[in-house]
């Protein structure tokens, strides 16, 4: 059966709660796919300015630019899964359309379980950065900062991990109670039809009955 969910957040009727969902990764992949193609564009006229890579060696330079086009595929495709399910929502309304976004949100959903992961890992291990750092005093205020940003860190990749499993929740919820909607519905024009033509045998039999008295 899945976990039931009524209402998204106890509050927010499912359907709101779809788009509302589907609203925020629109939002958010749109925004961070024009940032990684702007990235990349920036690169492009830095090379073009100074004639080879600035501040990066050849190496560097290729990871951060193919990190980058990966960032701009994957937002990419948040963003246009989203905007399929704001018409799957709000237009087509159709149990096959919402399974099909429900897949899709447990696919964006793991994207993000992972780039959160990611986040936390690369934060946890990014302290060696202090050491960079040649004078005692500034070393000391790197580290301080560090151990202090480092529990919300954590606190915030989490909140988006356990945030982006609901949301995928949510979606699934919705698509099963249309499917169940839409079998009610079926079962009722289903049971109505037999009726009539049961109705109309009765009548048929009940007139050559009395035909033939």
């Amino acid at each position: 059966m899945g976990l039931q969910i009524a209402k998204c957040c106890c509050c927010i009727p499912l359907k709101a709660g779809v788009i509302i969902i589907s609203l925020l990764w629109l939002l958010g992949g749109l925004f961070y796919t024009v940032f990684g193609a702007a990235s990349i564009k920036l690169s492009e006229q830095d090379i073009k300015i100074y004639g080879q890579e600035p501040q990066f060696s050849s190496t560097q330079y290729s990871t951060v630019v193919t990190f980058a086009i990966i960032m701009v595929v994957v937002y990419a495709f948040i963003a246009l899964g989203a905007a399929f399910g704001l018409y799957a929502a709000i237009f087509s309304k159709k149990y096959k359309m919402l399974k099909i976004y429900s897949t899709i949100g447990y696919i964006i959903a793991g994207i993000q379980v992972l780039f959160s992961i990611a986040s936390i890992i690369r934060t946890i291990i990014s302290k060696s950065i202090c050491e960079n750092y040649p004078a005692e005093g500034l070393y000391i205020n790197c580290n301080q900062l560090y151990t202090f940003y480092l529990p919300f860190y954590i606190i915030f990749g989490i909140f988006i991990i356990l945030l982006s499993v609901y949301f995928s929740l949510v979606i699934s919820a919705y698509a099963r109670r249309r499917k169940a909607k839409e079998e009610t519905v079926t079962y009722l024009n289903g049971s109505s039809g037999q009726t009539n033509h049961n109705l109309v045998l009765d009548l048929s039999g009940q007139t050559n009955h009395n035909l033939v008295h």
